[in-house]
Protein backbone atom coordinates (compact mmCIF):
# COMPACT_ATOMS: atom_id res chain seq x y z
CA UNK A 1 0.00 0.00 0.00
CA UNK A 2 0.83 3.65 -1.13
CA UNK A 3 0.53 4.83 2.45
CA UNK A 4 3.85 2.72 3.69
CA UNK A 5 5.91 4.27 0.95
CA UNK A 6 7.40 7.45 2.92
CA UNK A 7 8.42 5.91 5.80
CA UNK A 8 9.96 2.70 4.25
CA UNK A 9 11.82 5.64 2.06
CA UNK A 10 12.82 7.69 4.93
CA UNK A 11 14.27 4.74 6.85
CA UNK A 12 16.32 3.98 3.74
CA UNK A 13 17.47 7.39 3.31
CA UNK A 14 18.06 8.00 7.11
CA UNK A 15 20.57 4.94 7.21
CA UNK A 16 21.97 4.78 3.37
CA UNK A 17 21.76 7.53 1.55
CA UNK A 18 23.78 10.25 1.21
CA UNK A 19 21.86 13.68 -0.31
CA UNK A 20 24.44 15.40 -2.93
CA UNK A 21 22.69 17.91 -4.22
CA UNK A 22 20.37 19.63 -1.42
CA UNK A 23 22.32 22.32 -0.72
CA UNK A 24 22.54 25.85 0.96
CA UNK A 25 24.52 27.47 -1.14
CA UNK A 26 24.10 29.66 -4.40
CA UNK A 27 25.38 29.53 -7.97
CA UNK A 28 29.12 30.27 -8.89
CA UNK A 29 28.81 33.72 -10.10
CA UNK A 30 29.76 33.65 -13.54
CA UNK A 31 33.45 34.91 -14.48
CA UNK A 32 33.14 39.04 -15.42
CA UNK A 33 35.26 40.42 -18.02
CA UNK A 34 37.66 42.80 -17.65
CA UNK A 35 39.14 44.75 -19.59
CA UNK A 36 41.51 43.41 -22.15
CA UNK A 37 45.67 44.81 -21.19
CA UNK A 38 46.68 43.48 -24.40
CA UNK A 39 48.33 40.50 -23.05
CA UNK A 40 47.93 36.99 -24.48
CA UNK A 41 45.38 35.24 -22.23
CA UNK A 42 47.69 32.05 -20.57
CA UNK A 43 46.57 28.52 -21.97
CA UNK A 44 45.51 26.29 -19.52
CA UNK A 45 47.74 23.42 -18.50
CA UNK A 46 46.14 19.97 -19.32
CA UNK A 47 44.92 17.98 -16.94
CA UNK A 48 44.83 14.07 -16.65
CA UNK A 49 41.42 12.20 -17.80
CA UNK A 50 41.54 9.26 -15.93
CA UNK A 51 40.10 5.71 -17.06
CA UNK A 52 37.55 3.49 -15.18
CA UNK A 53 40.49 0.95 -14.54
CA UNK A 54 42.42 3.68 -13.16
CA UNK A 55 39.99 5.56 -11.46
CA UNK A 56 39.40 2.15 -9.84
CA UNK A 57 42.66 1.25 -8.53
CA UNK A 58 42.75 5.04 -7.43
CA UNK A 59 39.33 4.52 -5.03
CA UNK A 60 40.62 1.44 -4.07
CA UNK A 61 43.52 2.71 -2.10
CA UNK A 62 41.29 5.01 0.19
CA UNK A 63 39.90 3.29 4.10
CA UNK A 64 37.60 4.22 6.16
CA UNK A 65 37.87 5.38 9.70
CA UNK A 66 38.26 2.43 11.48
CA UNK A 67 41.02 1.20 8.69
CA UNK A 68 38.64 -1.10 6.59
CA UNK A 69 39.07 -0.48 2.75
CA UNK A 70 35.65 -0.52 1.45
CA UNK A 71 33.96 -2.61 -1.56
CA UNK A 72 34.96 -0.26 -4.93
CA UNK A 73 32.01 0.40 -7.56
CA UNK A 74 31.84 1.54 -10.98
CA UNK A 75 29.83 3.52 -13.78
CA UNK A 76 26.05 2.15 -13.27
CA UNK A 77 26.75 -0.07 -10.70
CA UNK A 78 28.35 2.64 -8.53
CA UNK A 79 25.10 4.90 -9.73
CA UNK A 80 22.66 1.85 -8.69
CA UNK A 81 22.89 1.84 -5.44
CA UNK A 82 20.42 4.66 -5.39
CA UNK A 83 17.71 3.32 -7.37
CA UNK A 84 15.43 2.47 -4.51
CA UNK A 85 15.50 6.02 -3.80
CA UNK A 86 14.72 7.29 -7.41
CA UNK A 87 11.98 4.55 -7.58
CA UNK A 88 10.60 5.29 -3.96
CA UNK A 89 9.84 8.96 -4.55
CA UNK A 90 8.36 8.03 -8.07
CA UNK A 91 4.54 9.19 -6.39
CA UNK A 92 5.27 11.10 -3.50
CA UNK A 93 4.18 15.13 -4.40
CA UNK A 94 7.46 16.74 -3.80
CA UNK A 95 7.31 20.84 -2.65
CA UNK A 96 8.79 22.69 -4.06
CA UNK A 97 8.07 20.74 -7.32
CA UNK A 98 11.43 21.51 -9.44
CA UNK A 99 13.05 19.62 -6.61
CA UNK A 100 11.54 16.63 -7.49
CA UNK A 101 14.76 15.64 -9.37
CA UNK A 102 16.05 12.06 -8.06
CA UNK A 103 20.00 13.20 -8.11
CA UNK A 104 18.93 15.77 -5.34
CA UNK A 105 17.16 12.62 -2.41
CA UNK A 106 21.11 11.32 -3.30
CA UNK A 107 21.64 9.48 -6.46
CA UNK A 108 25.23 10.87 -8.35
CA UNK A 109 24.59 12.96 -11.09
CA UNK A 110 25.39 10.70 -14.60
CA UNK A 111 27.60 12.74 -16.62
CA UNK A 112 27.69 12.00 -20.49
CA UNK A 113 31.01 10.35 -21.53
CA UNK A 114 32.51 10.74 -17.95
CA UNK A 115 34.52 7.97 -15.96
CA UNK A 116 33.49 7.05 -12.26
CA UNK A 117 34.34 4.89 -9.57
CA UNK A 118 33.64 5.05 -5.87
CA UNK A 119 33.12 3.22 -2.56
CA UNK A 120 29.93 1.13 -1.62
CA UNK A 121 28.37 2.81 0.70
CA UNK A 122 29.35 1.35 4.55
CA UNK A 123 28.64 1.97 7.74
CA UNK A 124 32.45 2.70 9.76
CA UNK A 125 32.79 4.87 12.97
CA UNK A 126 29.29 5.35 13.33
CA UNK A 127 28.56 6.58 9.96
CA UNK A 128 27.12 5.02 6.16
CA UNK A 129 29.95 7.03 4.10
CA UNK A 130 30.90 6.37 0.23
CA UNK A 131 33.36 8.67 -1.96
CA UNK A 132 33.35 8.78 -5.35
CA UNK A 133 35.63 10.26 -8.34
CA UNK A 134 34.17 11.15 -11.84
CA UNK A 135 36.84 12.32 -15.06
CA UNK A 136 37.24 11.53 -18.32
CA UNK A 137 35.48 14.47 -19.45
CA UNK A 138 36.44 18.17 -20.10
CA UNK A 139 37.22 20.04 -16.82
CA UNK A 140 34.41 22.93 -17.61
CA UNK A 141 31.93 20.32 -17.74
CA UNK A 142 32.66 18.63 -14.29
CA UNK A 143 32.66 22.95 -12.93
CA UNK A 144 29.37 23.04 -14.84
CA UNK A 145 27.86 20.19 -13.09
CA UNK A 146 29.03 21.15 -9.44
CA UNK A 147 27.67 24.87 -10.42
CA UNK A 148 24.22 23.22 -11.48
CA UNK A 149 23.79 21.51 -8.21
CA UNK A 150 24.98 24.60 -6.30
CA UNK A 151 21.95 26.12 -8.07
CA UNK A 152 19.80 23.45 -7.37
CA UNK A 153 20.71 23.34 -4.07
CA UNK A 154 19.97 27.25 -3.42
CA UNK A 155 16.65 26.48 -4.54
CA UNK A 156 16.08 22.96 -2.45
CA UNK A 157 17.10 24.15 1.13
CA UNK A 158 13.51 22.93 2.28
CA UNK A 159 11.54 20.44 0.69
CA UNK A 160 8.56 18.12 1.81
CA UNK A 161 8.00 14.75 -0.19
CA UNK A 162 4.60 13.66 0.55
CA UNK A 163 2.37 10.45 0.21
CA UNK A 164 -1.09 9.25 1.70
CA UNK A 165 -1.30 11.50 3.99
CA UNK A 166 2.87 11.02 5.38
CA UNK A 167 5.16 13.83 4.99
CA UNK A 168 8.85 13.83 5.37
CA UNK A 169 11.10 16.80 4.83
CA UNK A 170 14.44 18.11 4.58
CA UNK A 171 16.30 21.02 5.49
CA UNK A 172 20.03 22.11 4.49
CA UNK A 173 22.35 24.62 5.52
CA UNK A 174 25.98 25.30 4.24
CA UNK A 175 28.86 23.70 6.17
CA UNK A 176 32.45 24.83 6.10
CA UNK A 177 35.64 23.29 6.88
CA UNK A 178 34.64 19.24 5.19
CA UNK A 179 38.59 18.62 4.14
CA UNK A 180 41.28 21.21 2.79
CA UNK A 181 40.73 20.87 -0.45
CA UNK A 182 40.56 24.39 -1.74
CA UNK A 183 36.70 25.48 -3.42
CA UNK A 184 34.83 22.22 -1.30
CA UNK A 185 31.12 22.97 -1.11
CA UNK A 186 29.82 21.43 1.62
CA UNK A 187 26.32 20.86 3.47
CA UNK A 188 24.47 19.23 6.34
CA UNK A 189 21.05 18.01 5.84
CA UNK A 190 18.49 17.07 8.24
CA UNK A 191 16.00 14.72 7.23
CA UNK A 192 12.59 14.35 9.63
CA UNK A 193 10.93 11.29 9.23
CA UNK A 194 7.20 11.46 9.18
CA UNK A 195 7.21 9.16 12.85
CA UNK A 196 9.44 12.29 13.91
CA UNK A 197 13.23 10.65 13.75
CA UNK A 198 15.72 12.56 12.33
CA UNK A 199 18.49 11.93 10.42
CA UNK A 200 21.81 14.50 9.55
CA UNK A 201 23.61 13.61 5.71
CA UNK A 202 26.78 15.25 4.89
CA UNK A 203 27.91 15.95 2.08
CA UNK A 204 30.92 17.80 0.01
CA UNK A 205 32.09 18.28 -3.84
CA UNK A 206 35.17 19.63 -5.40
CA UNK A 207 37.43 19.34 -8.07
CA UNK A 208 40.65 18.50 -8.27
CA UNK A 209 42.83 18.99 -11.09
CA UNK A 210 40.02 18.04 -13.31
CA UNK A 211 37.98 15.11 -11.18
CA UNK A 212 35.52 15.73 -9.45
CA UNK A 213 35.24 14.51 -5.84
CA UNK A 214 31.94 13.98 -3.93
CA UNK A 215 31.88 12.52 -0.59
CA UNK A 216 29.41 11.55 1.97
CA UNK A 217 28.25 10.33 5.81
CA UNK A 218 24.86 10.04 7.46
CA UNK A 219 23.56 9.15 10.46
CA UNK A 220 21.43 10.43 13.32
CA UNK A 221 21.22 13.47 13.66
CA UNK A 222 23.08 13.78 17.32
CA UNK A 223 26.15 12.01 16.32
CA UNK A 224 29.41 14.19 16.00
CA UNK A 225 32.17 13.72 13.80
CA UNK A 226 29.90 14.15 10.43
CA UNK A 227 32.08 16.91 8.49
CA UNK A 228 34.83 15.38 10.01
CA UNK A 229 34.32 11.92 8.10
CA UNK A 230 33.48 13.44 4.95
CA UNK A 231 36.46 15.47 5.12
CA UNK A 232 38.99 12.78 6.05
CA UNK A 233 37.42 10.90 2.70
CA UNK A 234 37.76 13.77 0.45
CA UNK A 235 41.34 14.29 1.52
CA UNK A 236 42.24 11.06 0.59
CA UNK A 237 40.77 11.18 -2.64
CA UNK A 238 42.30 14.26 -3.45
CA UNK A 239 45.68 13.12 -2.62
CA UNK A 240 45.60 9.98 -4.79
CA UNK A 241 45.48 12.79 -8.02
CA UNK A 242 48.47 13.25 -9.32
Amino acid sequence: MKKHLLPGIGATALMVVALTACGGSTASPEPTSSQSSGAATPTPTPVKQYTNEELIGLVGKITLSDGTSPAVLSGKELLGQFDSVAKGFEEATIEPAACDDPILLGAPRAIDGSTTAGTARTKAGGFISNVSMTSGVDGARLQKDLDTSKAQAEQCKKVAYSAEGDTLTTSTEKVEGMGSVPGTAGFKTVMVLPDGRTGAIYTAHAIKDGVLISATASANDGAAGGPEAVGALMDQAAALIK
